[in-house]
């Protein structure tokens, strides 16, 4: 059911859209200049107005990806700047002396209180770093990796000292494995307080000398100061985005923006439309060489090309005013062209109805001119030709005259050959009778109809006749069987199209093998259409002779076989005018076994004869 609905759907549209192709060719010609030109116009113009806004629209976010680019690099240039301050903080125990010698001292054991020595050398070097006055710095710790202690300094608090295997840090893999400063995350150094957040980056210590490890040193930047840098720098950017190599969220100004997931994609440099839901954002997006952080400020596309709007409805504006124009311009021009052609049609309708006095007037030398010119001469003409045919009707009539009084020669003939077999049944000659009766009958069939088509029983009549006399002639020596399907018998058929190849079977085939043979004509229905065969058992042909017949039914001069019979390829050249070239006469032949000729053949139904039973 599914499965015809679709095909009626499929039909039912099929029919709407040749309704609708005809009733576009059925439009004045005058209407289709104009659709035409509005088509040729628009499209044009339409494509060059979408490549036009298209290019202005890549253009605009081209240029404005690459000043993005470059506002990206520069913060993060700035931004670099204030880290390498941070990096040069975290160089300074390699510049205290006091601070290298108490890493690499090797007494003591772990959990040993500091000297008071040691205590004044690491205080003195605290008190250098906090004092820098170029970054802030709100936390310092020092591991001592050899007795395993631990020195934590604040910002207003007081220092601490205890016991601590640095390798228990969380951030001891990530900080062990080089020897440059590491971003740690963001930390809440109190565990009460998770609002005071810090950034902290650390760096491992190691002999100058041997390379050996000593400790670690971990400074913290007040997570406020670093995010006020930010913004200072990016003149309060509220679109910019920061994060480290591993993905974690160093700064955030935007409201909205990518997860983590998709952040991690964007590494290196470049700019792309980044789209979260319907609205599309331009993304430009720059990795620190120096920190591994990645910045990305994301600007609003509609804010970018709010611009173009305007140049749209500009190019839309325009266009518009270019077509309505256009079809102003055409649709005059359409009326010069057509009003000319629908004069002349109007002069044509008159013609039909049989008023031959007019005449157009010829206002140019173009197409339409000419055109002009030859209707006035044929009208002309046929003015000339109706007093023509006006005589060619009275000479008509009087050939018909003429034709009725020569039928008196025919019926002289019928009359005679009558005679003839009246006298010969007198005398006892059967022969003689026969033949006469069945020429009477061929002479009437071949005279007395006027009919292109005739019902296949009476071609078989007139054949069956033929051969009688034939028979007679060869003293008994040919053969003729008939066998036809009785439902052929009333179809139209051409007149004589059997005779000229029952003659030819017997002429070139019979006659030229050793005089005795027979002849089959069957008749029957194959797939709709009538298949006649008409067989000899006579000389036959070899291949070379037969190829030669069959190129013969393609040549367009007139063939005749025999003396003043319709020849064997004009049979064929007849049925395939009337019919189409996909009926006609095919041949088979082998040499001394005879030849068989077929006859494709439409079923038409003899409406004469149908009229005849139905009466």
């Amino acid at each position: 059911m599914h499965k015809q609905s679709l095909i009626r759907i499929f039909k039912s549209s099929s029919i709407r859209l040749r309704n609708k192709l005809q009733g576009i060719k059925d439009l004045p010609i005058a209407m289709k200049l104009i659709i035409m030109s509005a088509i040729f116009i628009a499209v044009p113009l339409g494509i060059a107005s979408y490549l036009t806004f298209t290019s202005y629209s890549a253009s605009i976010q081209k240029n404005t990806g690459k000043y993005q680019m470059d506002v990206v690099k520069e913060l993060t240039a700035n931004i670099d700047t204030y880290m390498n301050e941070l990096n040069l903080l975290t160089l300074m125990p390699y510049q205290a002396p006091q601070i290298m010698k108490y890493l690499e001292v090797e007494t003591q054991t772990p959990g040993t209180d500091l000297t008071f020595n040691d205590r004044v050398t690491i205080e003195d070097f605290t008190k250098r770093v906090f004092a820098n006055g170029r970054v802030d710095i709100s936390g310092l710790t020092l591991y001592r990796i050899r007795g395993a202690n631990k020195f934590m300094a604040r910002a207003e608090e007081q220092a601490s000292y205890s016991v601590s295997d640095v390798k228990n840090e969380v951030w001891y893999d990530k900080a062990s494995k080089t020897g440059k400063v590491v971003y740690l995350g963001t930390f809440s150094k109190n565990a009460y307080d998770t609002t005071n957040q810090v950034y902290s980056f650390a760096r491992r210590i190691r002999s100058v000398d041997t390379g050996v490890d000593l400790g670690y040193l971990v400074i913290d930047v007040d997570k406020n100061v670093i995010r006020n840098k930010i913004e200072a720098i990016s003149n309060d950017k509220k679109n910019l985005l920061i994060v480290d190599n591993e993905g974690a969220m160093i700064y955030k100004s935007m409201s909205s923006g990518p997860e983590i997931e998709q952040i991690n994609q964007f590494k290196g440099s470049g700019t792309v439309v980044y789209k979260q839901t319907k609205d599309a954002e331009l993304l430009s997006y720059y990795t620190s060489p120096l920190t591994g952080w990645t910045m990305i400020e994301m600007v609003p596309l509609a804010i970018l090309l709010q611009d173009t709007v305007y140049v749209r409805n500009y190019i839309i504006g325009i266009g518009a005013v270019c077509l309505v124009l256009a079809i102003i311009i055409f649709t005059v021009l359409a009326l010069r062209i057509t009003n000319p052609i629908g004069e002349l049609r109007t002069l044509m309708k008159k013609v039909v109805v049989g008023d031959l006095d007019v005449s157009i007037p010829i206002r140019s030398r173009d197409e339409i001119g000419q055109l002009s010119q030859s209707f006035n001469i044929m009208v002309s003409k046929l003015s000339d030709l109706g007093y023509r045919l006006y005589e060619s009707e009275i000479r008509e009539k009087n050939a018909q005259i003429s034709a009725l009084q020569s039928q008196i020669n025919p019926h002289f003939l019928y009359n005679t050959l009558g005679s003839i077999s009246m006298y010969a049944e007198i005398q006892g000659n059967k022969e003689v009778v026969k033949m006469t009766n069945h020429l009477s009958k061929l002479l009437r069939y071949s005279i007395n109809s006027h009919q292109s088509q005739v019902p296949l029983h009476r071609e078989l009549e007139h054949v069956t006749g033929y051969m009688a006399i034939q028979q007679i002639r060869f003293e008994d020596k040919i053969k003729f069987h008939v066998d036809v399907e009785p439902e052929l018998l009333n179809y139209s058929v051409i007149r004589f199209i059997l005779q000229p190849i029952v003659e030819n079977s017997i002429v070139h085939g019979i006659d030229k093998g050793n005089g005795y043979g027979t002849i089959n004509l069957i008749g029957k229905k194959v797939d709709h259409h009538m298949l006649i065969q008409i067989q000899d058992d006579g000389a036959g042909m070899s291949a070379v002779q037969l190829q030669r017949v069959i190129d013969r039914k393609f040549e367009i001069t007139t063939v005749e076989d025999g003396d003043g019979g319709t020849g064997l390829m004009n049979v064929h050249r007849r049925i395939a005018l009337r019919y189409g070239n996909q009926y006609g006469v095919k041949i088979e032949s082998n040499l001394k076994q005879g030849t068989t000729i077929s006859l494709t053949l439409p079923l038409i139904e003899d409406l004469q004869e149908g009229r005849k039973q139905d009466a």
